[in-house]
Order: structure tokens, then sequence, then C-alpha cells
């Protein structure tokens, strides 16, 4: 039984938290070194995981026959890092957002299709169980014609520097939240959508916009999305109206009405007790996060590149994005080459 090999780029949250463990659980993955330009934080991940660990992703590559690289970096790097991935036959996880700019993202794209490698930008949102199981009943039209669809994402502010930094960033909360929803929102209507309004608000003294809100048109069907850093542990909703009911959800929670009878799951699950004064529900062990990645190598085994998200899906999305700052008024035209802000690049 062949098990591939996987260098992670980027030895931040993202990577020891879920990258590295996700691909250590999986059966047929090992992760063999990584790459972090940070020596103190690189000395420390090296002991902590007893791999080695390399400078940049050229020397990751020149010292390791790798099969999969996984990319956990600053937005700024991750077209660099992902060229180099796939020409050197590499399939590639990247994390979002695929790219700066959706041009970057198409010859990403480009990249990827001419070396036939199987890739998967990391959205979450729809590997949580109460989103597949809303995707279901959309698909199913068991709400009938779609109405208007509402979303509302608010996150903490991001604890690294580089996240301010529009030349590392590609931007602020657009570039940062918007696209799991987008990535949804496509999954379900099949096709990108029109941007008819959006704008972005700096509530703090930042480079980058701490609240977006864009309007969206799919055939006719608006759709309202709004993102936000504010002081929260995060709030994730979506409620979408019907011609025939309705469903609300975030991650924990779904309900609605289906031509007026209510439901209601807790990550996916059904009641496993409902006698009207007390609803009670199963023991969840959802991990969105090890779903994804687990989703990503039984493709990259399998050789197979139809994979949930991949990287088309990104370029889809950061047009999307593009757009957004467009119609704001914002020019997200950048310089990734000085060498100051390459000093500034840490981990994600």
């Amino acid at each position: 039984m062949t098990t591939l090999t996987v260098g992670v780029v980027g030895a931040g949250w993202m990577a020891t938290d879920y990258h590295v463990p996700a691909f250590t659980s999986h059966p047929r993955t090992r992760v063999v070194a990584f790459a972090e330009r940070d020596d103190s934080r690189r000395s420390t991940v090296e002991e902590e995981l007893s791999v080695p660990g390399y400078a940049d992703i050229g020397s990751l590559l020149a010292a390791h026959d790798l099969d999969i690289v996984s990319i956990c970096t600053p937005p700024s790097t991750h077209e660099e890092i992902f060229l180099a991935a796939v020409d050197a036959g590499c399939h590639v996880l990247c994390e979002k957002p695929l790219a700066l700019t959706a041009a970057s993202a198409k010859q990403m794209a480009a990249a990827a299709a001419d070396a036939e490698v199987v890739t998967q930008v990391g959205y979450l949102h729809r590997y949580y169980r109460n989103y597949e199981r809303a995707l279901k009943l959309l698909s199913n039209d068991l709400l009938g014609d779609i109405v208007e669809i509402t979303v509302a994402h608010h996150s903490a502010p991001p604890s690294q520097g580089w996240y301010y930094n529009p030349t590392l960033s590609g931007g602020g909360v657009a570039r940062d939240l918007f696209p799991h929803s987008l990535d949804v929102l496509i999954e379900l209507f099949d096709h990108s959508p029109e941007v008819t309004d959006a704008s972005v608000r700096y509530l703090r003294d930042r480079a980058v916009e701490d609240v977006a809100h864009v309007s969206l048109d799919f055939d006719g069907v608006p759709v309202d999305l709004s993102a936000t850093w504010t002081q929260t542990d995060g709030v994730s909703r979506v409620l979408v109206v019907g011609t025939e009911g309705w469903l609300e959800l975030d991650s924990k929670t779904l309900q609605g009405e289906v031509h007026g009878r209510p439901f209601e799951f807790q990550q996916g699950a059904l009641p496993l007790v409902d006698i009207g004064i007390a609803t009670l529900f199963p023991a969840s062990d959802e991990d969105a996060h090890t779903a994804r990645i687990h989703d990503f190598a039984d493709h990259a085994v399998a050789g197979d590149p139809d994979t949930a998200a991949p990287v088309d899906r990104g370029v889809a999305v950061a047009e999307v994005i593009d757009s957004v700052y467009a119609h704001s008024g914002v020019d997200r035209e950048v310089d990734r080459n000085t060498e100051a802000d390459r000093n500034m690049e840490g981990e994600q």
C-alpha cells in the first residue's frame, strides 16, 4: 500500500494544529519535512515534530521527493510556493485565499492543469455537517425556488500582523472571510455570481478593511454577504428563504421549515429524543479541519483531480473578491517583491 509523502510549508498554528495532525492521522499520508522562514520557529517545530525543517520551498523540494505540498503561509507567498510545488509534480493543498488577485490565481490554475496534479483550496465551511446537510436539502429543491439568501460572517480580529498589511494579505476582512461563504454559494448555484454592489469600512487605524459587504446576483437570486472583524468568538449564519420554506444555519445548528413542517439538526444530526419540552441530540465528534484535509488526501492517493474545491474554485472566488474591491473603490495592486515586506512574512 503506497504512502504519500507530505511537506508542509509554514509552521504556524494552522500547520501544527491542523495540517500536520490530519496528514499524520490519515492512513496513506506521512509528513516527512516542513519549511519555515523564521529560524527560531523552525528550530522549535523541528524538535516538536521530529522531522527536518528547511528555510524555503526550494530547499524543501531539493531535499525530499514529495508527493504532496501543503501551504500554510501568508497569501503573498502562495503563488510562488504553489508554482514551485506543481513544477515538481506535487499535489497541492493551499489555504485560502488562493492568491492575492484573480490574475495570480489563473496562473496557478494553468500551471496545475499543465502538471496534471490534484489541487484543493482549504475552504472550511463546506465540511461542517450542517452545511453538508443544508446543501443536500437545497440541491433537492425542498425549499422550492430560492427567493433570497443572507450571510453574516463575523470573527475575532486576527492576531498575526501580516493580516493588516495589504501587501502580504491582499486585503482585509473581505479577502480573509468571504472565501468560505463564496465557496459554498458557488457550489450551491454551480456558477459564479454578478457583483451588483459592494462596500468596505475601516473601523480601526489599519491599512485594510474591518467590515465588508457585497450584494450578489445568482441569475436573479439576490444574496447579501457581510463580514466583520469584531470582538466575538465567531458568528457565521446563513438564512435561505424559498417558496416552500426556509432554513437558517451555522456550524452548530440547522433549523427551518419545509411545507409547514419544522425541522432541526445539530451538527448534521437529527434529535435522538424530542418530547416537546426537551430535545436531545447525539454527542458530536465533528472535526471539519481534519475532514477537509483527509478528503484532499483521499483524492491525492487516488490521483483524482475532482476535489471539492480545486484551484479553479479558487479562481472563481478570487474574481468575486477582486470585484468587491473594485466596486468599493479600493486599489489592491500590490508589490510583493520588496525586502521589507518579505521580512514581515510570518506563518499562518
